[in-house]
């Protein structure tokens, strides 16, 4: 039998668990979802932020809110709005994307803000030199103002990916700890501490690698646990269809929140759960991240909630990016 007080995936005949796993929403015909950063309030209402095209059939992202109300049956979307958008010019001016909203206090220009948004910004088409950029917000719906120090965290290289894909954990009053996918050579995954709580006297911390974890990666803190969710191609992964740049895989990993996230070696990240086609019923599933509370913090430590993108292959793949939830029960995994 599993057993002792660590988080474990059982695995003998008849102890395998599995999330539950259901569709949420949908920008409709024409339009993907994908990149979430869901986060719920003391009334369990989720404010979705994600990445969605505008126009339909017309590839340019843009950040989008979705709030969800809880009822008896699920919950029940509203249609999305546009909350940010690319700049007419500039370092963000191509696509806006992987949006990640916490509650943090700042002032900037005399003003106090109560949310920040760190965004992924690009300024080619190619989609390479991304950076991560922020705005500001009084209010968790809106409006979001851009920081016109922007990008917080910039990237000199025009010839490779760059910084993005970023997530924030609120450390404390004054400071964020940044995760984000860079293709510096401290990469694949990296993050910084930053001192954000005045925005006319940032100090952005050393650039630290995360070793062992993908670069499409994204983390929520627990009482006791670090939890990760990543992308991957696993094993079975058909890379003779499009799309290809995605993977099929979203596998949940575990620690203990005393390790923190550098210590150690590969060993000591557990796999909890691979969220996979058997899971989706789709070939693709990718662009993960966790349900959390206001500053990146798990909200139930009774469960563990991951949002993601499903995908077809072929040539509708694009058209098919959905947003799906696995909702995981700790004690499944709990002796």
């Amino acid at each position: 039998m599993c057993s002792g007080l660590v988080l474990v995936q059982c695995t003998e005949p008849g102890l395998e668990h599995r999330p539950s796993v259901r569709y949420e929403l949908s920008g409709g015909a024409g339009h993907y979802d994908y990149a979430p950063s869901f986060i719920i309030d003391e009334y369990g209402i989720i404010y979705g932020f994600l990445c969605e095209n505008r126009d339909p059939f017309k590839i340019v992202d843009y950040v989008y809110l979705y709030k969800g109300i809880p009822t008896e049956n699920g919950y029940v979307w509203q249609p999305g709005t546009q909350i940010v958008a690319p700049s007419e010019d500039g370092w963000d001016d191509c696509h806006i994307c992987d949006p990640d909203v916490r509650k943090f206090r700042t002032t900037y220009k005399g003003e106090t803000y109560d949310w920040i948004m760190t965004y992924l910004g690009v300024d080619q088409w190619d989609c390479n030199h991304n950076q991560i950029g922020l705005a500001v917000s009084k209010n968790i719906e809106g409006p979001y103002i851009k920081f016109e120090g922007n990008p917080l965290v910039p990237y000199a290289g025009r010839d490779k990916w760059g910084t993005g894909q970023s997530t924030t954990i609120v450390k404390d009053s004054t400071t964020i700890m940044l995760f984000y996918h860079s293709t510096t050579e401290n990469g694949p995954y990296c993050y910084r501490e930053i001192k954000l709580d005045d925005l006319e006297n940032i100090e952005i911390g050393e650039e630290v690698h995360v070793p062992f974890l993908e670069a499409n990666t994204y983390p929520v803190f627990s009482d006791d646990w670090i939890f990760t969710v990543s992308e991957r191609r696993g094993e079975n992964y058909d890379d003779s269809v499009i799309p290809t740049w995605v993977g099929d895989e979203c596998v949940v990993r575990y620690r203990p929140l005393s390790d923190g996230v550098i210590a150690g070696d590969a060993s000591e990240w557990k796999e909890m759960y691979v969220i996979g086609p058997e899971d989706s019923g789709f070939p693709r599933n990718h662009n993960p991240g966790f349900l959390t509370d206001f500053y990146g913090y798990l909200p139930d430590e009774s469960q563990l909630v991951v949002y993601f993108t499903p995908a077809v292959t072929g040539e509708n793949w694009l058209w098919s990016y959905d947003l799906y939830s696995a909702t995981f029960r700790l004690e499944d995994f709990i002796r």
